[in-house]
């Protein structure tokens, strides 16, 4: 296809009503790969501001595009962009200046939820509200300086703001959420086990509930399946405000403290329920097991149905 074909295509695709960012980054990005501008304009920018400017529309509209474009193929490893992938360009860049930011721990548990469409735009923009004081000493792009010095003061730059935005009392509680419930991913704090899978966005399975674990222990026997949840608790006034009602169909129930919650929370919760609190390497350690509630098959095969929905079927 000729480059005024592709040049048309775009044109066509970014004044839809209902545009997607997919259709236009797909084309753009087989422009600037296969040089298609060479010998019409001077630079794929220049190319890129005359599309704009034949749209009658902002060049940003198509530079959002392709960088979400290149964000998504970065992030998934994937040749292709997904025409359905349930993400917007926005969330997509949003994600991305979080994971150049924020601890690890927090940014992959961002870059999944984004790529699944379990965070939106208002929380993406929260989380970036934390760590964006972490920004400063880095080029306009995110990247560190090639000085070494530089690099070096940038990046003791950078793990100060970190700890300044983190002790704020307006990030604070959402940090400390986000550590607990990575580290429940990781699921490292349950002993030996075959396989498991993570499920946080829970909107809609349990009210409080922050996190669900789907555990097989053994290989040899994949229909022996753990149903573990968990609550977070991450203030006084939060914890002395828990009901304590799990949903039907965990098998083990669990609640996430820090340090400094533990004491108040070995008083407070129910026998039943097994206690996990922060390590200094940010990892979890179970300080009480939970015991096993008893059996609901209604409730269980419920909630699994819940589980496939969100895992397989819809975003």
């Amino acid at each position: 296809m000729s480059l005024t074909a592709l040049e048309n295509q775009l044109i066509r695709r970014v004044q839809e009503e209902q545009r997607r960012w997919q259709d236009i980054a797909s084309v753009m990005l087989r422009v600037k790969s296969e040089a298609l501008w060479e010998g019409h304009t001077s630079s794929f920018t220049a190319w890129v501001e005359g599309l704009a400017r034949r749209a009658d529309l902002q060049a940003s509209v198509f530079w959002r595009c392709l960088n979400a474009g290149r964000i998504y193929l970065e992030l998934t490893g994937r040749a292709e962009l997904d025409p359905n992938a349930p993400v917007s360009a926005e969330s997509l860049e949003l994600a991305d200046k979080i994971r150049r930011h924020a601890p690890r721990a927090v940014a992959n548990e961002v870059l999944e939820r984004t790529l699944e469409g379990g965070l939106s735009r208002a929380e993406l923009r929260r989380v970036w509200g934390t760590y964006k004081g972490g920004a400063g000493g880095v080029t306009a792009r995110g990247r560190l300086p090639d000085d070494l010095e530089a690099r070096e003061e940038a990046v003791s730059a950078r793990t100060a703001a970190w700890e300044a935005e983190k002790r704020k009392p307006q990030n604070r509680a959402d940090v400390r959420r986000s550590e607990l419930l990575a580290a429940f991913r990781e699921a490292s704090w349950l002993g030996e086990y075959d396989q498991a899978r993570a499920e946080l966005h829970c909107t809609g399975i349990g009210g409080r509930l922050a996190g669900l674990l789907v555990v097989r222990r053994k290989a040899q026997q994949p229909e022996r399946l753990e149903l573990h949840g968990v609550w977070t608790a991450v203030s006084q006034p939060e914890l002395a405000d828990f009901e304590w009602k799990a949903p039907a169909g965990v098998d083990f129930m669990w609640l996430a403290v820090h340090p400094g919650q533990l004491d108040d929370a070995l008083q407070k919760a129910p026998r039943m329920l097994g206690l996990l609190v922060q390590r200094k390497d940010r990892t979890l350690a179970s300080t009480r097991e939970a015991q096993r509630r008893p059996g609901q098959a209604e409730g269980r095969l419920s909630l699994l149905e819940r589980l496939i929905q969100k895992a397989y079927l819809w975003p």
